[in-house]
């Protein structure tokens, strides 16, 4: 007999935001009812985003005969937020929770039988009824829109008399064999009732099973009920090359008559830990993910088709990623499904986020966290899981304590961490329920080496660590280019007008305001020279960080951010039409199971009565320097790896024959071992002007050949400039410019302004510098901090785009119409508030979210003379970056550029700055 049917398809839905209807019997026909597919959010029909409802419901249907006499139930697998249901305007109850499944029993009253059956459903979602921090919302409100409805399929099934819920699949791969809890209901049964539980293979091979009898007068039917079922065969492992799965058959037999069916699918596998490593199968791996907030703009609420998931999973994996996390929503059973046939971890982070705590509440996450983890804890490629993220001390010791042991207890011990991001990070606990560390580090390059070094102390506890989302780097999205898309209009959740798009409200970005703000700004770029900027330096930023993240022995995975464009960022690793930025064959050589890294040697020097560290720029050199790159081998492949050479070789750029190479021989590396394979040593060329060489490093294996390449820059030595006196004044009070004179030794350096005076450098623009300018003087002004010219605190590598306009100072310098690491010492933290200073920008920085310019250096004429002023760190200083001019050689010929052209053009005031594009230069 036919045990249930799916309601999903047409619908009829109302839209009272007006609350015209007071009760289920004052519903009528009007025109106001529209026809809608369930499963679906009301927002793809409703230009009123934002409030939240209530939307009425309704379907019309016709049971089939042979229920007539049989108890019928109705399961909701989603609908959000709180829901009220009729069965022919007979209340059949309520229900709160929008990521669960939840069911309701027909009384017998309420069905219609050979008639036609009307189902209402009221609607309302979290809003100013159940505001959205106190009921589990999770990130999608601030990504795009609270979304409302019926969001997941909806059937009629029939109750049988012995109902099995909650089947959880404990695989045990030593053993061989499945500990399976499961819950029985009983409703009717009459004594002559078995459950089978069988295995089959991916052949459909029945490989294990059990029956077990059922007595209805046992006393212990509400408690679960435990079996173990051994498997007749020989175990296939579930791993992400060979994800095999097997199916748990399980019938409710009365009668030789089966009464009800259920399938799992599961996978033989263990997840454990040893040390600060997880293994998988007793096999060290390494997480490589991509943070997911269940953004779909076309769809509004997460409900991608079986296609759209699978071509997701399978791009992702083309770009050398295995893992998604699923950041604070539940995405639909389909993606934990496909995800499992393709062999792709998932990390389940639960919906807390920013809560207003209360009892409620409190409650309120006991409920649906037990439903949310019951409904998805068999997949094999769920593998861990975070109760909240970035929370601060208002969710108690208590709460968390409570919600870890309770969900270790429902997962079979899985990986569990209370709150992603660390409560030391985020204001939260200092005591950690965790099996795992996990921090969110959001920063600029030069920033990584101190946080981990600082936070992977060797005093902590030993224990894997992952960074649950880090490393954004956000993208110019091109505006023309998605109108062309949308038919010439902008797509909803970028229209200005908050109540179609909700998100527009906010005002720490402003996407929605793009297309205007960038206009008025009247850049010499093209939306397109933009974004071919903000892409490479974005591939530029990741590589680095990635790489350097790889030589850290105890960090064995991480989760990018974020895996596509989206309302409130462009930091993704597909577009807005899920396009990869970059090519895949150059994201896989950082980020897979073998990655080969730079590290570099040490620096001290005796400073001040005592030894220090001495950071420097490992990415540029000046002539004739020696380069000693130290190969970095991470493996984490599913082999060990032995016999193998590492060989490297550097060329200039676009020339086919070497400068230099060499070979380290006899090389092994055993599954989960991050160590140097060796070092490398060559001495740099002579240069005239900036040369790019190319470092590639290939390791051979008996299997296969895996490489990597890096862009070394080398820069000439500081011209000695010929003359008698070539007069130039270093008034440095703030000492960003010690070393000046080791770096310029034939030139004379004053102390003071002369008639022979010809330029200044400075870190304090005073009166009598401005006076000098007046008279036809140059200088050239580097500020630190607030100063002379307004400025604003803002990331350098992250959030923005940088713009180098044409001018003989940019020009000379090898910037490439992006920030490559020529400027790894260079990057600073402020930038001049350019739109209240005139004058005329040479670098600019350009606001990747709020689309507000700054600028990084400018030149203004004063008088008859002329002013370079600038932020960036011509003495480095920040994080990792070098420690002063002598240790940073793309600054020293960068500062030898500007002395040059101020000491050329600075008395005359000429040579005025052309604001072309790139694109007419070529």
């Amino acid at each position: 007999m036919q045990r249930s049917v799916n309601l999903s398809g047409e619908w009829k839905m109302f839209i009272d935001f007006e609350e015209q209807i007071k009760q289920v019997h004052d519903i009528v026909e009007t025109g106001k009812w529209q026809s809608v597919q369930v499963p679906s959010c009301w927002e793809q029909y409703e230009i009123n985003k934002k409030s939240d409802g209530p939307v009425w419901y309704q379907k019309s249907f016709f049971l089939p005969d042979a229920w007539r006499d049989e108890t019928l139930y109705i399961q909701f697998e989603g609908v959000n937020y709180f829901c009220e249901v009729w069965l022919n305007d007979i209340f059949i109850g309520s229900h709160e929770g929008g990521w669960n499944t939840f069911n309701f029993t027909f009384p017998e009253e309420s069905v219609l039988n050979n008639e036609e059956n009307v189902l209402t459903v009221k609607v309302i979602k979290q809003g100013n009824t159940f505001p959205i921090r106190e009921h589990l919302a999770g990130f999608l409100p601030d990504v795009g829109v609270v979304f409302g409805g019926i969001w997941k399929p909806v059937h009629i099934r029939v109750q049988p008399s012995i109902l099995i819920q909650d089947v959880f699949v404990k695989p045990r791969v030593t053993t061989q064999e499945i500990e399976l809890d499961y819950k029985a209901d009983l409703f009717d049964p009459v004594g002559d009732e078995n459950i089978t539980f069988s295995i089959f293979d991916q052949d459909q091979n029945k490989v294990g099973g059990k029956t077990e009898f059922l007595d209805p007068l046992q006393t212990d039917w509400k408690k679960p009920r435990q079996l173990t079922v051994s498997f007749t065969h020989s175990v296939v492992l579930w791993e992400p090359e060979n994800p095999i799965l097997y199916t748990l058959e399980v019938l409710v037999n009365r009668r030789g008559e089966v009464i009800d069916r259920k399938e799992i699918k599961f996978g033989m596998r263990e997840v454990t830990v040893k040390g600060d490593q997880i293994l998988l199968n007793g096999t060290p791996f390494y997480l490589r993910g991509v943070l997911h907030w269940g953004w779909y703009g076309e769809h509004i609420a997460p409900i991608p088709s079986r296609k759209e998931i699978r071509e997701e999973l399978k791009r992702i994996k083309e770009q050398g990623f295995n893992m998604v996390k699923h950041c604070l929503y539940v995405p639909i059973q389909d993606y934990f499904d496909i995800a499992d046939e393709l062999g792709i971890f998932l990390w389940q982070e639960l919906p807390m986020w920013l809560p207003s705590v209360n009892e409620g509440f409190e409650n309120r996450v006991f409920y649906q966290y037990e439903r949310i983890i019951k409904e998805i804890r068999n997949h094999p490629s769920l593998i861990l899981w975070t109760l909240g993220c970035e929370l601060n001390q208002s969710v108690s010791s208590n709460l968390l304590k409570r919600l870890y042991e309770t969900t270790k207890e429902l997962t079979d011990n899985a990986l569990v961490r209370d709150n992603s991001g660390s409560g030391e990070c985020y204001g939260g606990l200092l005591k950690e329920f965790a099996d795992f560390y996990d921090y969110h580090f959001y920063n600029d390059i030069h920033f990584y080496r101190d946080l981990i070094q600082q936070f992977a102390g060797s005093w902590r506890e030993t224990k894997p660590w992952f960074f649950g989302e880090f490393c954004d780097y956000d993208v110019f999205r091109n505006i023309s280019e998605l109108r062309g898309k949308y038919g010439g209009k902008l797509p909803w959740w970028l229209k200005n007008n908050d109540i179609e798009n909700p998100g527009s409200a906010v005002q720490a970005w402003k996407w929605s305001e793009q297309e205007e703000r960038v206009k008025a700004l009247k850049l010499p770029y093209s939306e397109d020279e933009l974004r071919k900027n903000s892409v490479k330096s974005a591939l530029v930023y990741r590589k680095n960080v990635l790489e350097l993240v790889r030589t850290y022995k105890n960090i064995t995975g991480y989760s990018l951010t974020s895996i596509k464009s989206n309302p409130v960022a462009t930091s993704a690793i597909f577009d807005d039409y899920g396009q990869a930025y970059h090519d895949s064959e150059d994201v896989k050589r950082f980020n897979s199971d073998t990655v080969i890294s730079l590290t570099w040697d040490n620096k001290r020097g005796w400073t001040n009565g005592g030894d220090r560290l001495i950071n420097w720029d490992p990415y540029n050199y000046r002539s004739n320097e020696i380069v000693r790159p130290h190969f970095f081998v991470s493996h984490y492949g599913t082999n060990s790896i032995s016999n193998a050479s590492l060989v490297w070789e550097v060329r200039g750029e676009g020339q086919s024959e070497s400068y230099c190479s060499g070979m380290i021989e006899n090389l092994s590396f055993y599954k989960g071992e991050a160590t140097e394979a060796g070092v490398g040593e060559f001495v740099c060329p002579t240069v005239d002007e900036p040369k790019k060489l190319v470092l590639r490093a290939t390791l051979v294996t008996e299997e296969r050949k895996l490489d990597n390449q890096w862009e070394l820059w080398i820069f000439p030595e500081t011209s000695k400039m010929k003359g008698d006196r070539l007069d130039i004044l270093i008034d440095d009070p703030f000492h960003v410019f010690d070393g000046i004179k080791e770096i310029y030794p034939t030139r004379y350096f004053s102390t003071s302004i002369t008639d022979k005076t010809q330029i200044i450098v400075t870190s304090n623009l005073t009166d009598s510098h401005k006076a000098f300018m007046e008279k036809g003087g140059a200088v050239f002004y580097l500020q630190r901090g607030e100063g002379c010219f307004p400025v604003s605190s803002l990331p350098f590598w992250r959030e923005s785009v940088q713009l180098f306009y044409r001018h003989p100072v940019t020009d000379a310098f090898p910037h490439e119409s992006h920030t490559s690491l020529a400027m790894y010492g260079l990057a600073s933290d402020t930038a001049f508030n350019i739109q209240e200073i005139d004058s005329a920008s040479l670098i600019g920085r350009l606001d990747a979210r709020n689309f507000n310019l700054h600028s990084y250096m400018f030149e203004k004429e004063i008088g008859k003379g002329k002013l370079i002023a600038t932020t960036l760190r011509f003495d480095g200083g920040l994080g990792s970056e070098p420690s002063g001019l002598k240790y940073n050689p793309a600054a020293s010929y960068w500062l030898d550029i500007i002395i040059q052209y101020l000491l050329k053009r600075g008395a005359n005031g000429h040579d005025r700055i052309q604001y072309l594009s790139q694109s007419s230069e070529n």
